[in-house]
This record gives structure tokens, sequence and C-alpha cells, in this order.
């Protein structure tokens, strides 16, 4: 079984680790400080334990991966522990007649970050705090998901980005404009579970996800952003139970986001079939989802899919400041921040620790006999069960075709492996270079393999070329339209000045994913945080054309 690289063998580099030293400089504002996280001081909106579980969850995976120890992670878990009510968890105690589901997402939230920094830490204090919010705020919930308000009157259809509670109480639950939030804290409950195997949370988790799956998404316009991690959830007891009906039901909700809830650039509507905004959040839960569908199920395209999200969706959501953003939804053909919600500071920042830290985290897999490779992120990559090895990832990759993977160090001069790189379906031939010399490969579901004496100084180079591609549109909202996106192979290009009809046979290559006609320049949209915060803002790029 092929397992992945832990964020502690991997030291990113290049433009993986620019994003991370951005997001990790945001973490250190002071919104996020102790004491301020999770406050009336920062904003908070009513979800008790979510901003500062994000901020944990943001600053603890950051750690990892940068090696670099944050100013107060230490402290911020400490304030939270010493700042809870009288029965252990944060905000009001609960009230079983009037269910907060804001609540319950929000401590979803913090349960991940705890758990994450536990492992981290191996602090078990930390490890009884976690046990006493699943004990004292989830357990008593047993029994009362079945009332869950799942009907479109039951709903509230009004909301700002922060989600806020509707003022009405049904079937015994507090309802938020952020539909289904309710159920976010699957992702939390299921990592807990895995920690601390006790039966009885399973059997919430059980009742829990039964529920969920009876949701008629698209009828009560269910936010997506809580579909998608609550569907991460349901994958996580899928990979600890093997139970096929979880699994399957991922793959469904898969291809419904797609269809309703995602934009032509690979973003996500706020609410399903309710294209209101984008919410970054939604976004990196649907490249994790995307993943590992890929890993549970070998079909490569889910893993066209997570490189089209990561590139055109999630690195464009981030903000020069390093923070992650709202914007349009493409209704009329452009990509734009929105003005309301430029940078969703108190959510998608945080969550985008998670983000910038997972491309690194997928970008090896290995097991006794091969090493994959299902993404291009620049660094080196150490291989506790293979003693010795470290590798380094150097790629210019979805701009140009090259990819160069160099053995650093090895201690086992006698090592073969068989190395597999994923590339998308637009590629049709590569050329594969070990040491210079020109090597066959072969192609199986999507990875170009070659086998490989994992000796110190061997250099493995893939190149090949990427098209410029006329795409139809991939989701209902632009349906039967006519239009198209140009794409320079995974990147989805922007102009800020091209009319809607384009000349394709007009438009000259001009490099690095870049394109011109006389008239109009073409970029690709995942650059979005090196520029000017005023251009930024400014700028419209139009993605969907009529091409001639």
């Amino acid at each position: 079984m092929l397992e992945k690289s832990r964020l502690e063998n991997v030291t990113p580099s290049g433009t993986a680790a620019i994003r991370m030293f951005k997001n990790m400089a945001r973490m250190h504002d002071w919104r996020y400080h102790p004491g301020i996280a999770g406050t009336e001081k920062a904003e908070n909106h009513g979800w008790p334990g979510d901003w500062e579980g994000r901020t944990i969850l943001a600053l603890t995976l950051l750690a990892q991966a940068l090696k670099t120890e944050p100013a107060y992670l230490d402290e911020i878990v400490d304030w939270v522990q010493d700042h809870c009510n009288a029965k252990g968890y944060r905000g009001d105690l609960l009230d079983i007649d009037a269910i907060n589901e804001q609540s319950l997402s929000g401590h979803g939230w913090l349960l991940r970050g705890l758990i994450e920094y536990y492992y981290y830490k191996k602090d078990s204090k930390v490890k009884s705090f976690i046990q006493t919010i699943v004990s004292e705020l989830f357990l008593p919930l047993k029994g009362h998901f079945a009332a869950y308000p799942r009907n479109p009157e039951e709903r509230v259809y009004e909301g700002e980005a922060a989600g806020d509670l509707a003022g009405i109480t049904v079937s015994g639950w507090q309802v938020s404009s952020d539909t289904g939030c309710a159920f976010i804290s699957l992702d939390g409950l299921t990592q807990a579970y895995e920690l601390l195997k006790l039966p009885e949370l399973k059997e919430l988790i059980d009742e829990m996800i039964s529920i969920f799956m009876t949701i008629d998404f698209k009828g009560i316009t269910m936010q997506t952003h809580a579909t998608l991690t609550a569907s991460r959830g349901v994958m996580r007891m899928y990979q600890m139970t093997g139970n096929l009906e979880y699994l399957d039901f991922c793959k469904r909700i898969f291809e419904l986001y797609k269809a309703d809830g995602m934009t032509e650039n690979y973003a996500n509507y706020n609410w399903f079939c309710r294209p209101s905004w984008t919410e970054p959040c939604g976004v990196i839960d649907s490249f994790m989802l995307a993943v590992a569908l890929w890993k549970e199920t070998g079909n490569s395209d889910y893993l066209d899919d997570a490189h089209c999200i990561w590139y055109n969706g999630v690195c464009r959501g981030q903000r020069p400041n390093g923070g992650f953003g709202c914007d349009h939804c493409v209704e009329d053909g452009f990509v734009r921040t929105h003005e309301g919600f430029y940078e969703a500071y108190w959510c998608c920042s945080m969550r985008g620790g998670e983000g910038v830290t997972s491309a690194a985290n997928f970008g090896l897999y290995h097991d006794n006999n091969r090493i994959v490779f299902p993404f291009y992120s620049d660094g080196h990559y150490s291989i506790p069960e293979m003693p010795g090895v470290v590798l380094k990832m150097a790629s210019s990759y979805p701009n140009e075709g090259k990819i160069v993977v160099t053995v650093e160090k090895t201690s086992d001069t006698n090592l073969r492996k068989e190395l597999a790189f994923f590339l998308p379906k637009w590629v049709k031939e590569i050329n594969v270079a070990v040491n210079g010399e020109k090597t066959e490969t072969s192609e199986e579901s999507g990875f170009w393999k070659v086998e490989v004496t994992l000796t110190s100084g061997t250099c493995i180079e893939l190149t090949f070329n990427i098209p410029l591609l006329v795409c139809p549109v991939i989701g209902n909202q632009h349906k039967g339209s006519g239009l198209v996106t140009l794409r320079h192979g995974t990147l989805v290009l922007g102009s800020p000045d091209a009319e809607k009809a384009v000349k394709i046979s007009e438009l000259v290559d001009d490099g690095a994913g870049r394109y011109r006609t006389q008239s109009a320049t073409f970029t690709p949209l995942d650059q979005a945080y090196m520029l000017e915060e005023s251009d930024l803002k400014s700028t419209a790029y139009r993605i969907l054309y009529q091409v001639q």
C-alpha cells in the first residue's frame, strides 16, 4: 500500500516554500495571537473553537513543514485550554433542545488543530483536552442528528461569508446560514476516533454519516465547504473501516460538486447552485478530497482534477499578504476578487496553512518497490523506510514541461526502485533521461514509470511539451453556452484586456504559460499572491471565450 511522506520528511523550497512562509507570516499578525484569536477582539462571529482551532492547525502544520517553531503556538494552545466553560470546551454550554450547529463546526476545527498539535508535540494534557471535548460536547448528541433540518423550508438562504445563526430553532437545532455546517465536525471527530478509538464515538460518527448521506445537497443549497469537509471525514472512515458505501458516497459527492459547485477556474460556489462567492476553505477541501479519491481508487482522473484545483483554484485564492480570500464565481466570464471579502481572515487565511502544506505533503508516496510523485512541489524528500535516501525535486511545471529528481543522499548503493511520475492526460509524448542518457519508460494509469538505481548523484529528468488547449466548460452554470476556457496545459488562462471572441490562430506563445495577440495578453491565474494588492483588487481576468 502506498504511504504518504510525512511533513517532517519534507523540506520545501522554491514556490512551495514562498507560499508557506507568506502564510506563516500572516499567521503571526495580531488577529491570531493568544487572547485575541477566538475572541471578540478578532471579530469572532459566533463560532466557538473555530478561529482558534484553525490557527492552531495552520501553525502546527507550517511549523513541521518549514522546520521553524512559531512564536506562540504553545501559548495559544495553553490559552485555549485555560479559557473554557464549566464542561471544558469553548463557548456556551450545550443546550440539547437548541443545538448550536456553529459550535459543532467550530469545535470540529479545534479538534483538528489539537490532534495535529498532539501528534507533533505528544502533549498528554492536550490529548485529555481532546477527549473532554468529545465526551462533553459531542457524545451527548447521539440520537439527535435524525432531527437535523434537511428540508428547504427549514433553511435560510441569506448570509454573509462568515456565516450567521438564523435566529430560529428547528426541531431542536439552531440553524446557520452556512447550511450543513454541523457536519463539518465529522472531519475532526473522525480524526479523534482515529486517535482515541472510543466505541461510543464511532456510534455517533456512524449516526452522523447515515444522516449526512440522506441530504439533498442541491435541494437545500448546502454549503460546499461543509459538504466537502464532512466528506473528507467520510473518506477517513472508509480508510479506517473499508466500508465501500462510504467510498462510493465520496465519489458521488465529488461529481456533484464538479457539476454544481465548482467555478470554471476550479474554485467553488459557497453554496451548491448559488454562485455568490468562492471560499478557499472549500477549494482546499476539494483538492484534498480529490487526492484521497485517487489514493483509494487508483483512478488518475482524480489527480488531473487535483492539479487543476491546486493551480487554478487554491493558488489563485492566496493573497499578497499570505492570507486567502474570496472571488466572484465567474458568472459573467471573469475572475475577480470579491469587493466585500477580499481576504477571509476569519477562516480561509488560517485554513490556507493546511492548503499550502498539503501540496508538499502529497508530493511523494512510496511502498516497498515504488516511489510515486503525484505532484511536483520543489524541495527535499526523505523516506524513513528507505534509510539514508534523500531526493531533491526541482520542477518548472506547470509553466514549462521539465521535472528533475536528483538523489542527493543514499546509504545503499544497490537500492533499485521504480519511480512513477504523474502527468496529465494532455501529455502525449515524454522524454526521460537518467544521468543524461535517454531511458525507456512505460505508462500506466496516468503515471510514467522508470526503474533507477538510487546512487548518490543520480539525476532523473523528464521533459515534455505543454500545449495550448481549448476546453469545454466543466459545470452546469455555463453548460450549453458555447463558451470555452483557454489553457496552457493545466493552467486556465485569464486576460485583463481580451474580448469574448478570440481567434486561436492569432495567439502567440510567449513562454512560461503566457500568450498574446496584437491587442491582448493571456496569463495563468496562479500568481495572484505575487501581485501588488491594488492591482489584484482592480483587475478582472476574462476566462470564458468564444473561439474562432
